[in-house]
């Protein structure tokens, strides 16, 4: 990978694979254990790349970080104090990430961002934190329209509860 820009992805989802379940649930369901992992992993980025919908969840606390948000209702992209609103299909995600000299950017999901991220290898590390759970249907971790397949190598496994809450840590192995 050529970014000398870092993209890590941070995913809580269930056993079966899902991040919450709808496009407009509450993230109420991850364990403290997660919260705390995911907030001090947080300080030590520049910026974090979310959807609209989770943005939409998770506006209080994002606005106080430089949030970049994916969204279709802009062409150009609009800032509004740390938070800039961009559509990915009309702006250079990485150019907008040099200007703002960003060397650690977090992103944070739904699934289309990771999807982006995916595809367009700026997805340099991959945190999934597995709750103990099951869904049955809801919202994938990626959102595919074909079938592609991308390697990673896992790097960790690490128990954080006794509930059965696990963090995997990953690299891209592409």
């Amino acid at each position: 990978m050529k970014s000398k820009i870092k993209f890590v992805a941070y995913v809580a989802a269930s056993i079966d694979g899902r991040i919450s379940e709808s496009s407009h649930s509450k993230i109420d369901w991850t364990s403290e254990e997660d919260w705390n992992f995911l907030q001090k992993s947080l300080k030590k980025f520049d910026a974090v790349v979310v959807g609209s919908h989770t943005y939409k969840i998770a506006e209080k606390s994002l606005k106080k970080r430089n949030t970049i948000v994916f969204t279709s209702k802009v062409k150009k992209s609009k800032v509004s104090g740390s938070v800039t609103f961009l559509n990915p299909e009309h702006s250079n995600v990485r150019d907008l990430l040099r200007k703002n000299k960003y060397r650690r950017v977090a992103i944070l999901g739904g699934p289309e961002v990771y999807n982006f991220f995916l595809k367009n290898n700026m997805l340099h590390e991959l945190f999934v934190t597995i709750e103990p759970y099951i869904f049955t249907s809801g919202v994938p971790m990626f959102s595919g329209k074909k079938f592609e397949k991308y390697r990673f190598k896992l790097l960790s496994i690490k128990k954080l509860n006794g509930r059965g809450t696990i963090l995997l840590r990953y690299k891209n192995a592409s």
